[in-house]
């Protein structure tokens, strides 16, 4: 064997090792030798960097999240128009809204602004709308699933 097979030998062996040591150290949990009995500091209710990211206790923004789950429900919206400009769609929003007589939204799913119409529990409830905005002139829509305001579905339920 020339040096040549020496050094690629040792080479071969430095890398087992590194490659040895890299799986043994990731493969320990960091804290295997912390004892937890000995931390006099109670343990903080969110990491404080996120604290300091949102300017809120996380667990205030779960009971948010959670309280709008409560206050929504699934159901059906019609969706009148999509564009990946804001711009555009806050202009066809003011257009659709002085026409419209049920609630809008504008609704922002990644890349696109949706405006979106009604608060409908069925699906057939949204289609009987959407063949009444049709033959009002209205082309361009279809039905989509969405969580709905739970308000809306109370008044459903008052009048019926």
């Amino acid at each position: 064997m020339g040096t040549n097979g020496v050094n690629k030998t040792i080479e071969m062996r430095f890398l087992f090792l590194i490659l040895f040591f890299q799986n043994y150290v990731f493969s320990q949990d960091s804290l295997f030798w912390f004892d937890m009995s000995k931390v006099r500091d109670p343990v903080p209710k969110t990491p404080m960097i996120l604290d300091k990211v949102f300017s809120t206790s996380q667990l205030g923004m779960l009971d948010s999240i959670k309280n709008m789950r409560i206050k929504t429900s699934d159901g059906y919206r019609l969706q009148l128009f999509e564009s990946s400009q804001s711009d555009e769609a806050k202009k066809i929003m003011n257009k659709f809204d002085k026409r419209l007589p049920d609630s809008l939204y504008l609704v922002f799913d990644a890349p696109l602004y949706k405006i979106q119409y009604g608060n409908f529990i069925t699906k057939d409830q949204a289609e009987t709308a959407r063949v009444g905005l049709k033959k009002k002139g209205y082309k361009r829509m279809w039905i989509v699933k969405s969580r709905i305001d739970q308000q809306s579905i109370d008044n459903v339920k008052k009048v019926r």
